[in-house]
């Protein structure tokens, strides 16, 4: 079983907005990112994009970066 959804937690914590997270993102847009956090069901593409996103705003911040199981999206 994956770790509860922490993309809500983990953005709140970088200061961001979902529309901050979705400009990081190739193709993403602000509302994929709520529906993600609010544990609806995305892509593996979609999931990947967000990872690699967060884990690029979190080495920015000098964070450690996590994994996709870490980031607990519920994947299709």
């Amino acid at each position: 079983m994956a770790a509860a959804n922490q993309l809500k937690p983990i953005r709140e914590s970088l200061g961001l907005s979902q529309e901050g997270v979705a400009r990081r993102t190739r193709s993403l847009s602000s509302r994929t990112i709520k529906n993600a956090e609010e544990g609806n069901r995305v892509t593996y593409d979609t999931a990947t994009q967000i990872l690699e996103a967060i884990n690029n705003i979190l080495s920015e911040a000098g964070r450690p970066t996590i994994t996709l199981d870490e980031l607990g999206l519920t994947l299709y």
